[in-house]
């Protein structure tokens, strides 16, 4: 089952226009990540495993703005693994359960100096399952 996070918004989290911008949001995902992360791994864990996961590719689509005041949910699951890389899939909703933004994470291990190396078996699992049917 995919995981949540949850985060309210202050105006401090928005941008001169009033709402979160693509750069604060993509800071967002990122934390959500991470607490999906630290369920499973811890960041000492992480670091001394002397091989990391890092950033391919990233795919966010916008559906509507977060003003502050709003509290979002970030659900993050994994979607694929492949041999040297694994797809993360996050979805910001509201309080009004609209979809706010869908990412798509492409990432690839790499070990510490930085080659491509396969995925890890504990890491096929470090993430929860992407779940399409999850209940709202």
């Amino acid at each position: 089952m995919t995981e949540d996070l949850k985060i309210h918004i202050y105006p401090s989290d928005c941008d001169s226009v009033g709402h979160v911008n693509h750069a604060h949001m993509l800071t967002l995902l990122e934390r959500a990540r991470w607490s999906a992360l630290e369920r499973h791994m811890s960041y000492d864990e992480y670091m001394k495993s002397n091989l990391w996961a890092v950033v391919r590719k990233v795919e966010a689509s916008y559906q509507a703005q977060t003003f502050p005041g709003d509290d979002i949910s970030i659900r993050t699951g994994l979607t694929s693994v492949g041999t040297t890389s694994f797809v993360v899939r996050q979805e910001v909703r509201n309080q009004r359960d609209k979809v706010v933004c869908d990412a798509s994470i492409v990432y690839v291990t790499v070990s510490n100096d930085g080659k491509p190396i396969p995925v890890p078996d504990q890491w096929r699992t470090l993430f929860a399952p992407w779940d399409e049917e999850k209940p709202r």
